[in-house]
């Protein structure tokens, strides 16, 4: 993707900062790159120019350059990647908590089809990845990566009954979960039981995202019961905190501190 330069103020034609001002120059060139955002000059998914760029254009330092990407990060405009550059932030994919639908299914509501890779269909209960899906009796694994415009922002891990392992591997490329349950197996999902915190992915899932090692991320997981009450779905799903945002509405007022608990482990 090709590096942008337009950043520079349409008050200032040498695009230099004002030194005197009492805004400081990080302040005014975080509000330079604010505007090209703003005005589409620089427009999501864009890389800024790099700092050696920025330094040369308005006559700063590496050290102000810095404090006003940082500033800019920090408020979610823009995105650091390791290795890479800083970019503009592309605005965050969303799902309504409040309404009974699939991860799939969400973001294709926001008219995006994602690209997925299956990265795993098998059937090893001693390999059942959380203590819960193997009580659970889930012993099918599903595994799926999924891209919007070729950048990995999600690891979906999901556990099903052993009935799901007959649909094979083909089809299980192409099926989201809540198809296979109840388009495939014919099961009637009744509530699912959601949770979500930040987590800290391991080793592997930070591979598969491009993420920095040790990196933080969103661990939303759900499990699902089916309409006599046995559980026929567990699943976690990793995703790059930058890229998602749950939303939920609720009647009256929303009381969040009573509503605090601490962390229970697993769900």
């Amino acid at each position: 993707m090709a590096t942008s330069s337009r950043t520079s103020s349409s008050s200032g034609k040498d695009g230099k900062l004002n030194s005197s001002s009492a805004e400081p120059l990080y302040a005014q060139l975080a509000s330079r790159i604010d505007e090209a955002i703003s005005s589409g000059a620089l427009k999501s998914g864009d890389q800024v120019p790099s700092e050696a760029t920025l330094m040369e254009t308005y006559g700063i330092s590496r050290v102000t350059v810095r404090q006003a990407l940082q500033q800019l990060t920090r408020s979610g405009k823009l995105v650091a990647k390791r290795g890479k550059g800083t970019f503009v932030a592309r605005a965050p994919l969303q799902q309504d908590l409040g309404s009974f639908q699939g991860f799939k299914e969400a973001l294709r509501n926001q008219g995006i089809e994602p690209d997925t890779e299956l990265l795993e269909f098998s059937t090893s209960p001693s390999r059942s990845g959380t203590d819960l899906s193997a009580a659970l009796n889930l012993p099918v694994r599903l595994r799926r990566k999924y891209l919007v415009d070729g950048e990995a922002f999600a690891i979906v891990e999901a556990y099903l009954p052993a009935e799901a392992a007959a649909v094979g591997e083909a089809r299980a490329s192409e099926l989201a979960v809540y198809d296979i349950l109840q388009q495939v197996l014919g099961v009637q999902i009744s509530r699912s039981d959601v949770g979500i915190q930040c987590a800290r992915a391991n080793s592997k899932v930070t591979k598969e995202l491009s993420l920095a090692p040790r990196s933080h991320v969103l661990l939303m997981q759900r499990t699902s019961y089916s309409s006599s009450g046995t559980a026929c779905e567990h699943m976690r799903i990793y995703i790059v905190p930058e890229r998602y945002t749950f939303r939920m509405s609720v009647p009256g007022p929303l009381q969040i501190a009573s509503g605090i608990q601490p962390d229970q482990g697993s769900i």
